[in-house]
């Protein structure tokens, strides 16, 4: 194997010479019988010296080629990183505008009443349904049994204040009790949270006047009885209805108005 190596090693370079020696003798001799002899025995060399030349030239190219397009897929993979980042802040944006921008315009709609605004800061550790903590508390004029509302309807009630924090039990936890009518019939009834159908963000309709039907849609809404909640903010919408065997109501399971696992931002009622 080593003498046939060398073998090719030897011709490369006698072909090699005679390549070489063609160039030199045309450089000074010019062509003649002899040059053109030689140039026919080496231009096969040439070539192919020509042509691993370009093919060096163009891997070269080719790398460098490769090189750039990496950098501009980079480049360009990080700028629409940023940009889908942006866009996702502008909806954050523009969302956050259009919560508050509600809850002003509730807030100027209870001339009557007088109203803080807060943020949700945290839910409850075991059951984040059963309460939320806000970022207000007594320094805001907030205290225990002010109504917690939003656009949207009915959220609780504070049960627990500090100086600036303050503790809002739902309606979906099970020691909730809101006094309501339908506002279809004006049937009156109580809705009152159930451990079992908070998991789902629902509560039960029960005590229903039973002169007055209810059906699947009915919305429900604050009676104002028992001086707690104001009438007529919304609670929430019939989902489903369950009678006993002679028909009569049994409970119906509401579905809030307000998504209480998305809360942002609410209205304390404090006077």
């Amino acid at each position: 194997m080593k003498i046939f190596s060398k073998k090719w090693g030897m011709a490369l370079v006698t072909v090699a010479g005679v390549a070489a020696a063609g160039f030199v003798l045309e450089h000074f001799m010019g062509f003649n019988p002899v040059t053109t002899a030689v140039n026919t025995v080496a231009s096969p060399i040439k070539n192919g010296f020509s042509y691993i030349a370009h093919s060096l030239e163009n891997g070269r190219d080719f790398i460098w080629e490769m090189r750039a397009y990496k950098a501009d897929n980079e480049k360009l993979e990080a700028e629409n990183i940023e940009l889908k980042r942006q866009s996702r802040d502008i909806a954050a944006y523009r969302e956050e505008n259009k919560r508050l921008e509600a809850l002003l315009d509730l807030q100027n709609s209870m001339s009557d009443n007088t109203t803080v605004a807060a943020r949700i800061i945290a839910y409850s550790n075991e059951s984040w349904f059963e309460a939320v903590e806000i970022n207000k508390g007594t320094l805001h004029g907030i205290a225990k049994g002010n109504v917690v509302i939003t656009p949207d309807g009915v959220v609780g009630r504070v049960t627990d204040v500090g100086p600036d924090y303050a503790m809002v039990t739902t309606i979906l936890d099970s020691s909730s009790a809101v006094g309501i009518k339908v506002s279809r019939t004006g049937g009156s009834g109580i809705i009152e949270g159930d451990a079992e159908l908070a998991k789902d963000t629902q509560c039960k309709l029960s005590f229903v006047d039973r002169n007055t039907p209810i059906i699947v849609g009915d919305v429900v809404e604050t009676s104002g009885t028992g001086g707690i909640y104001p009438a007529g903010l919304v609670v929430g919408s019939v989902m489903s209805i369950s009678a006993d065997s002679t028909g009569s109501l049994n409970y119906a399971v509401i579905d809030p108005a307000v998504e209480i696992d998305k809360l942002s931002e609410v209205l304390v009622i404090t006077g």
